[in-house]
Parts: C-alpha cells; sequence; structure tokens
C-alpha cells in the first residue's frame, strides 16, 4: 500500500486524538436520568459486527444514551456521524489516567468490545467499578498470546469481562482448557446483521434498465489481481449476462486502464449523473463508495476480491442475498468462508487464470447456481442468532424480566 496512505492514516490517528477529553464532554449530551452504554470497536469492520447489538440494545432501551469509539481512523471516519450515538469518538491511548478520564465523562453503565479489542486500564477499571463489561464474537487461537507460556497476564485480562461471548465451541473449549470460565458460545453478529441489511436493502433504481431481463456477475472489493481474471472474463461474457465490478480502492488511473483493455463499451456510474444507465452497456464499473452491499441483491452470482493478497474480503453479504461465492485462495483465516466452502455454497479458485474458466462456468451451469444460491441462504439462516443470545444474558445482567 502506498507511503502517503499510512501517513495520512497516521495523521488521522494522532490529530483524531488531540484535546479528546474536550471534545468528548462537548459530543455528550446529559439530559437527568439518561444511562449510557459504551460499545467500542477497533474499525469499521467490527462496527458492523458489533452494529446489530448496538441497534437491538437502544431499540429495547430508549431512554439510554449511546457512545461508540474507534481505535483506527478508517472507522471513525465512516461512522463518525452514526445516526443512533449520542458521541462517536476516538478511543485514547490505554494509559492509566486515560482511562479514568474517560470513563469519568463517559460514565457507562454498561459496556461492550467488539471481537479482539482488549485494552487492560480499561478493562481493569471497568471491573473495579463493577460496571458489567462484555466482549461478543469473540473468536481464540491456541497461537494468540493468551495461550503462549508467557501469556498468563493476558488470561487475566479476560477475566475482566463479565461475559466474553465466543463465536465457536473451538473457542470456548480453548479458554476452558486455561481455567477461563466466564465465557459461553454466542455466534458470530455478523450473520445478524448481513441478514437484516439483506432484508431491508433499498433498490437502486438508476440502475433498473442494465439489471433488467438479464444474469448479473457483481465483483466486490476486487484488487488488481482478480481484476487481472476478470478482464478475460469481462470479453467472454454471455449474452444474457451483464457484470458489475465494484474495486476495493477507487484509482481513477486503474479503473481507466482496465476498461481500456476490455474492449468493449462499459459504463462509469459516476458518469450517470441522476439518469437511469442505459441497457445497451452489459459491463458497469462503480467508482462510488457505500453501494457494494445493495448491488448484491441484483446478483445471480458474486467474485469477492482479495484472496490473491492477504485475504479475502467480506463473502456474507453476497450469501446473505443467496448468492453464490467464488473468491481467491486465501480464505481460510476466515471462518465464514471456510463454512461457505464446506456447504458447497462457495468455489475458491486457486490461481488466477482459472478465474474466467471458473466463473464461466458458473454461468452456463443454472442448476449449480441455484444451488450454491440455496446453500447460501441456509448456512446464513442456520447462524443467524447471536445478537439475541448476548442481549438476553445481558437483560439478565442488568435484572430485566426475560418476558418483558
Amino acid at each position: 500500500m502506498p507511503d502517503r496512505f499510512w501517513h495520512a492514516k497516521a495523521r488521522l490517528w494522532v490529530e483524531g486524538r488531540h484535546g479528546w477529553e474536550e471534545k468528548l464532554r462537548n459530543g455528550i449530551k446529559r439530559t437527568d436520568g439518561d444511562r449510557t452504554v459504551w460499545f467500542h470497536c477497533a474499525s469499521l469492520g467490527e462496527f458492523e459486527q458489533g452494529r446489530r447489538v448496538m441497534e437491538q440494545f437502544m431499540a429495547q432501551h430508549p431512554g439510554w444514551r449511546l457512545v461508540v469509539s474507534f481505535f483506527s481512523p478508517s472507522g471513525y471516519t465512516v461512522r463518525q456521524n452514526y445516526p443512533l450515538a449520542s458521541c462517536v469518538c476516538y478511543l485514547p491511548l490505554d494509559t492509566a489516567r486515560n482511562a479514568r478520564r474517560f470513563l469519568e465523562i463517559v460514565r457507562p453503565s454498561l459496556a461492550f468490545f467488539v471481537k479482539y479489542e482488549l485494552w487492560y486500564n480499561y478493562l481493569r477499571l471497568l471491573h473495579q467499578q463493577g460496571i458489567p463489561t462484555f466482549l461478543i464474537s469473540a473468536i481464540f487461537r491456541p497461537s494468540q498470546p493468551f495461550f503462549r507460556w508467557w501469556g498468563r497476564a493476558y488470561r487475566r485480562w479476560l477475566g475482566y469481562f463479565t461475559r466474553v461471548f465466543v463465536q465457536d465451541a473451538e473457542s470456548l473449549a480453548l479458554l476452558n482448557r486455561y481455567g477461563i470460565s466466564n465465557a459461553q458460545v454466542a455466534g458470530d453478529t455478523r450473520f445478524d446483521r448481513v441478514r437484516e441489511a439483506a432484508q431491508h436493502a433499498e433498490p437502486l433504481a438508476q440502475l433498473s434498465s442494465f439489471f433488467a431481463n438479464r444474469h448479473t456477475l457483481v465483483a466486490g472489493s476486487t484488487w488488481p489481481p482478480d481484476e487481472a481474471g476478470l478482464v478475460e472474463v469481462a470479453k467472454r461474457l454471455p449474452d444474457e449476462w451483464c457484470m458489475v465490478l465494484i474495486p476495493h480502492e477507487i484509482d481513477v488511473r486503474r479503473i481507466a486502464q482496465w476498461r481500456e483493455s476490455i474492449g468493449r463499451p462499459s459504463l462509469l456510474y459516476s458518469e450517470l449523473g441522476g439518469q437511469c444507465a442505459s441497457a445497451e452497456y452489459r459491463i458497469l464499473v462503480v467508482d462510488t463508495v457505500g453501494l457494494l452491499l445493495r448491488l448484491y441483491q441484483y446478483a445471480t452470482l458474486a467474485y469477492v476480491g482479495g484472496g490473491f493478497g492477504v485475504g479475502i474480503h467480506n463473502t456474507l453479504e453476497p450469501a446473505a442475498f443467496g448468492v453464490g461465492v467464488v473468491f481467491g485462495p486465501n480464505y481460510q483465516r476466515f471462518r465464514e468462508a471456510v463454512g461457505l466452502v464446506d456447504t458447497t455454497a462457495a468455489l475458491p479458485v486457486d490461481r488466477v487464470e482459472k478465474i474466467p474458466n471458473q466463473l464461466l462456468s458458473l454461468m452456463a451451469s443454472p442448476e449449480q447456481l441455484a444451488s450454491m444460491g440455496q446453500a447460501a441462504t441456509h448456512y446464513v439462516q442456520m447462524h443467524t442468532g447471536a445478537t439475541a443470545r448476548i442481549l438476553g444474558v445481558v437483560g439478565e445482567t442488568l435484572g430485566e424480566n426475560p418476558e418483558g
């Protein structure tokens, strides 16, 4: 990734924490009787993982105030105006003074940390002050510091949580093996989030003519290695199909090169200018952020990028729409991707050169596409419910009547 990206991100990281106490006081609107629930997320991915829990908790507790904190600028910059939150902020560095001042200002009655976020001073003070604190959608592996010969101190941190909600039985067994008894399996809250988002996805009226009476390949979060194979698919696209490419990064020069290499007309989303896309085109390149989830509702088949780099991107979003998925070989670290492959809802390809034949073969097989889509729907449905399980325990902790 370019140095300028890291320099810009580092600058945001530092500048966002300047004067944090004053920003936090000004951001939190206090009224008599308000109680505060605090959610901390490392970045945007963790926010989306915890979002359904936030929204359901606030729906059940309308008198509460929500504070959301981020470690990374990539989360804060996108969600700083999240309408459900009274305050969205950067979490100050994990020093004893910062933790004490942060908790004095926020005064949380309840705290949630998402997936991997463990901040010693914050956790220790929350525990000392008797504030119920939960870790949600966690997943543990033997290679993590908690389970190394020198990891006793890290394991002690886990004891500061009121409850640790893990994604799977393997994580629970690992924790139990090391004497950590405040954990239970709840599942992965992302399944609840993507299913709810898919059920309420708004149509894209501008593209109604483009998608009409066609099958659609949606290639989302693509990187240059993915696009090298997708160019060949675009050149050989079957007559009854159209194709949508959504790059992970909006690079104007790279997009122009990609369009030129196809050798056939393509449409750029930003060129629509509010007009409806013409059905004359069969290839659409989306150079606008925030549309990927909504585009998956039109997909007959999905390709998810990143699998020829450090790892694939979100495979649950197309699966939630009942769409079969293809991706590159670097997916084993992603539990849901492994699950989709195991249930035949997804097919990995091990070389870029195989992308065209794999996708074109599936386009010619409506029976297999239907089977993959059904498997994807079933897989998502079978893994929903984590939010309800978590909030059931939270309600018990707060002394609420589960029947109420």
